[in-house]
């Protein structure tokens, strides 16, 4: 019931671990996750405003500063918070960033059409305000972590599962593994769990 348009103003919100957690589990291997093809791949010929990346690190001498600015050369804006629990293995900070992004923007009128990539159910009230300001919200995930919850509470939903944005890295030890056609490109950033946590 909601047509996009070319002229429809868009900004991305993409939760790095999250996604990088449940690609992870998806595939059951390191991967190399294309995130400028996911912003491709759901802007869908529409205009981008801006494409955000929220993360959360230990230090400001931690190693992720060098993948945040690999990031900001290929056009994303980085929004990191200065705080891990590495016993609990959580991030602190970041969902709430997040979803303060994303309001912000939707009550100052920068975007008509907020994407939220991520599986993370704690979104769902984000996205609720978002359109009760008029906005329209779409979610982008993977099937391995995602709420269905939050799935269903956004106007449109980018199944991202059969896309060609992974591609699986070999583990030790094992034989090659044949390219996929759709292989990513050269200058794609490897990320792992271990890049983050």
């Amino acid at each position: 019931m909601i047509n996009a348009n070319q002229n429809e103003r868009v900004m991305i919100f993409i939760d790095l671990s999250n996604v990088i957690k449940n690609a992870e589990g998806f595939c059951g291997f390191e991967i190399y996750v294309d995130f400028k093809r996911i912003v491709e791949t759901v802007l869908k010929g529409r205009k981008l405003v801006a494409a955000y990346m929220f993360d959360a690190h230990t230090s400001e001498r931690d190693p992720c500063n060098q993948l945040y600015d690999a990031f900001r050369r290929q056009g994303f804006r980085v929004i990191t918070r200065m705080y891990y629990e590495k016993d609990a293995g959580e991030q602190k900070e970041v969902d709430v960033a997040m979803a303060c992004e994303m309001l912000s923007h939707a009550y100052k009128n920068n975007y008509d059409t907020a994407v939220v990539v991520s599986g993370d159910r704690d979104f769902r009230p984000a996205i609720e305000h978002i359109q009760a300001a008029g906005k329209r919200a779409e979610v982008a995930g993977i099937s391995t972590g995602m709420s269905w919850k939050l799935s269903r509470s956004c106007d449109v939903f980018h199944d991202l599962d059969g896309l060609p944005i992974f591609c699986v890295i070999k583990p030790e030890n094992e034989e090659p593994l044949d390219p996929a056609p759709h292989f990513v490109p050269d200058d794609i950033l490897t990320l792992d769990l271990e890049d983050i946590a």
